[in-house]
């Protein structure tokens, strides 16, 4: 019988879990919840942590704050990407009471008094959430105890973005017949999502480019056979001259352009991000390209991502063609 017991026990708490809803809101946005006395101090070192930008030609930040008094807690509790924040033990500041009756006071107290003023949870009140909470006891303590740890917090964040918009990109009906034509026609493969299409295929060139509407975003790949990226300067060159050479009327502009050495996949690669703009009338958007030699096939890849949607955010967009992108593979 106790062991009939222990079990449904275990049973009822894996249901719960299970039961969890899941989490609501943006994937690119993050709500603090955090009281007015302490809202500057907060927000100041969120500023430092998620600072990174992309040029849309406007700025947009990679993440978008928004700030939120302790009150809306319950109403905002099931939100993917949540933090909370407060500084002290002050029982009269709404926040603090808050973070002391959700870790308990032994915790709480521990937030104080030890090292570490960051606590990460995952699916605490909504599946696929990531929930934090900075406690120190004063300013000096919360930005020491978050020296060495900026990357790593955006890297937390960022696996969580890529996770939900892999689901929405992947998880539904995918281009699988385009997918083993790319495998058997070219020795390379990508992930296709539904309503993608080819909007120009020239073999003889080895170019490929797909394509959706309403936003406009595009993805082409494009191979040479050998190694043809020496140096930098190669690199820079090559990335510059192919959109006005396979699209036609498309060009890079010189602002916020810049090229640097990363790792695409299993690949190095060098990287160029900036803007692009159509030689034949007004239009533009952010570009990413990447050029890198693969040793299995002897080829040099060039792999070109644009968006179009004037007026309006593109930095999400841009993110989830990076995610498709990344989905290339070879074949042996």
């Amino acid at each position: 019988m106790k062991i009939r017991i222990i079990f449904l026990i275990i049973g009822l708490v894996f249901t719960a879990c299970d039961m969890k809803r899941e989490a609501v809101g943006s994937a690119d946005e993050i709500i603090v919840i955090v009281d007015q006395d302490h809202r500057e101090i907060i927000a100041d070192v969120l500023n430092s942590i998620f600072n990174d930008t992309l040029f849309t030609p406007k700025p947009e930040p990679v993440y978008k704050l928004s700030y939120v008094d302790p009150a809306g807690f319950n109403d905002l509790k099931r939100q993917t990407n949540l933090i909370l924040g407060s500084i002290g033990s002050n029982a009269t500041n709404s926040g603090t009471r808050l973070i002391r009756s959700l870790l308990g006071n032994q915790q709480f107290e521990e937030t104080l008094t030890g090292s570490d003023q960051v606590i990460f949870t995952r699916d605490q009140f909504a599946r696929d959430q990531l929930f934090m909470i900075l406690s120190a006891e004063n300013e000096e303590n919360l930005r020491g105890s978050l020296v060495g740890k900026t990357e790593w917090i955006k890297s937390v964040f960022n696996e969580l973005f890529e996770k939900r918009q892999k689901r929405f990109l992947f998880g539904g009906d995918r281009r699988k017949r385009v997918e083993r034509s790319l495998n058997n026609q070219y020795n390379w493969g990508m992930i296709v999502p539904w309503g993608w299409q080819i909007i120009k295929e020239l073999p003889d060139s080895n170019f490929v480019w797909f394509g959706r509407e309403y936003p406009f975003r595009w993805i082409s790949v494009h191979w040479e056979d050998g190694i043809i990226i020496p140096d930098s300067e190669t690199a820079d060159s090559l990335i510059r001259a192919f959109p006005e050479d396979y699209y036609g009327h498309v060009n890079i502009n010189d602002y916020q352009y810049a090229l640097e050495p990363v790792e695409f996949n299993h690949w190095t690669a060098w990287q160029a991000t900036g803007i692009w703009e159509s030689i034949a009338e007004p239009k533009g958007g952010p570009f990413i390209s990447y050029i890198f030699y693969d040793g299995v096939t002897n080829r040099t890849y060039f792999i070109n991502l644009l968006v179009f949607l004037p007026g309006k955010n593109k930095s999400i967009l841009l993110r989830q063609l990076d995610i498709i992108a990344h989905s290339f593979y070879v074949l042996d």
